[in-house]
């Protein structure tokens, strides 16, 4: 099934199917207890949740989340972060970019090296299928 997703001035299609198998693959070997593929804007276009998630709400609030962490950056002449990681000694989220308007967002337990390598892995995967930037 692909999601018709607007890109300066014209629509692409994404394959959310082949992004979703991307991101359950991801979730197997890495550990994630989540994973989306959401915009900048904060319009999720595919994700693998737990029941009962919704993936419109995690993706409005991770979008604002970035946002918040561009003006702080920005405030302080900083470059806006590629990536963010929070941990606690419940979890950790990451948000990683894809492209300049979207990014990978994941929930896990820990951070780990195998963490670190299939978010990599993944992140290179879905720049792919999203070839340029979406909106």
């Amino acid at each position: 099934m692909g999601r018709i997703v607007a890109q300066a001035g014209r629509t692409v299609t994404v394959e959310v199917g082949e992004l979703q198998k991307i991101l359950g693959v991801f979730n197997d070997r890495s550990g994630a207890k989540a994973s989306a593929v959401v915009t900048r804007s904060g319009v999720p276009v595919a994700w693998v949740l737990p029941d009962g998630s919704h993936a419109d709400n995690l993706g409005t609030m991770a979008a604002t989340l970035l946002g918040a962490l561009d003006v702080i950056f920005s405030g302080f002449g900083r470059e806006a972060p590629a990536e963010v990681a929070v941990q606690s000694s419940s979890g950790a989220i990451v948000a990683r970019n894809v492209t300049d308007k979207a990014f990978l967002f994941a929930v896990a337990d820990r951070i780990t090296p195998e963490f670190e390598r299939e978010l990599a892995k993944t992140v290179g995967q879905a720049r792919q299928y999203l070839g340029a930037d979406v909106d």
